[in-house]
């Protein structure tokens, strides 16, 4: 499909984030028009404060649980491409589906919604982590995208959250990226697109909130 250029609207889920808020502002500068989702209209104040350069081409959609049937159905009305990035990192989850959930329902819903009748998306980025495809070795390997980080999951099935916070984080993001890909295999008929990105490590200045 061919790339979707300015002055064309974008759906940057989790804008609030680390790497959301970088996204949205690579592409207001860019030219495009930007709508950031966000889990509450508090969680949205600092983005609007953030970007009030941009005037009208910054807009923000408050997705309470993105875990919910529909949750970004309002979100991708109107958008050329998406780009998700949100997926729970932190590390006060009891249970290990407490960050498994909401990274799978929440690519799944992302996906979902584009490919309802009307849609105008062409374009879903993941933000995917080098964590879905790595996994432990004691000897030099070069891996690729044919591999899946197999090791992380099968240490949540045994041990939950007894496997540690990384482990789980992990295992959320191989779960999740699977799960768009079995998507995609499934409904051959999508009028857009996937696209994954593996950052093996994300460093920098840090434009959110409480930075």
């Amino acid at each position: 499909m061919a790339p979707v250029h300015s002055p064309a609207t974008v759906l940057v889920t989790g804008a609030n984030g680390f790497v959301g808020a970088w996204v949205v502002r690579d592409f207001l500068e860019a030219g495009y028009t930007v709508r950031g989702t966000v889990r509450s209209e508090n969680k949205g104040a600092h983005l609007r404060t953030q970007f009030s350069a941009f005037d009208e081409r910054f807009k923000v959609a408050v997705v309470e649980d993105i875990t919910l049937d529909g949750a970004f159905d309002d979100a991708v009305d109107g958008i050329d491409l998406i780009v998700h990035t949100a997926s729970p990192l932190h590390f006060n989850a009891k249970e290990a589906d407490d960050m498994i959930k909401p990274a799978v329902r929440g690519t799944l819903g992302v996906l979902e919604s584009a490919s309802k009748e009307g849609s105008t998306v062409k374009r879903i980025v993941i933000t995917a982590s080098g964590a879905s495809i790595i996994s432990p070795t004691t000897e030099p390997f070069v891996w690729d995208e044919t591999y899946w980080n197999e090791h992380s999951i099968k240490q949540v099935e045994e041990k939950g959250m007894a496997a540690g916070a990384n482990t789980v984080y992990r295992a959320s993001k191989t779960l999740a990226e699977r799960a768009a890909w079995e998507y995609c295999d499934r409904n051959k008929a999508i009028a857009w697109d996937l696209v994954v990105l593996h950052p093996p490590y994300i460093f920098g200045p840090s434009i959110q909130e409480g930075r």
